[in-house]
């Protein structure tokens, strides 16, 4: 069981590089829209802002991955909901906080980096429950497997 588990958690941290890598490809494809100096100073200050929302978003995917060790638990494995919630518990936490944020001023985030980033944290939450149903599926193939032998 913990080798499965190991590899269902490895496979959500190369997730959540290659989605941090495209993030930022999809960041650095931002255009100037001023030359002047000012212009300059805000771009750089936008590129050093958005680094930093990448690096917190890597770091809250990495450590969203990390309650994929409570399925090592048997009664959180048993049960769907606390095995789903180790899965995609604090990547929904995330995107439900985000979508919150950004509702409240609807107005102001046109195509911002909140906006990007609720949509990476969208597809990195798909990712997790795709590999939940994964994982349910493999459990079950497990227990059948299992009940057959004896």
């Amino acid at each position: 069981m913990k080798k499965i588990i190991l590899n269902f958690w490895l496979v959500n941290l190369l997730i959540s590089i290659l989605l941090f890598f495209l993030y930022k490809i999809v960041m650095m494809e931002t255009k100037q829209t001023d030359a002047t100096f000012l212009g300059n100073i805000l771009y750089i200050i936008d590129i050093l802002l958005n680094l930093g929302f990448s690096l917190i978003y890597l770091a809250v995917m990495v450590l969203g991955s990390l309650p994929f060790f409570l399925n090592l638990i048997e009664k959180i494995r048993n049960n769907s909901f606390l095995s789903f919630l180790a899965f995609s518990g604090i990547p929904l936490i995330c995107v439900i906080y985000l979508m919150a944020n950004v509702s409240i001023d609807l107005y102001q985030y046109k195509e911002s980096l909140l906006i990007r980033l609720i949509s990476f944290s969208i597809m990195y939450l798909l990712c997790t429950c795709v590999e939940f149903l994964m994982f349910r599926k493999k459990i079950k193939s497990l227990k059948y497997s299992h009940s057959v032998k004896m």
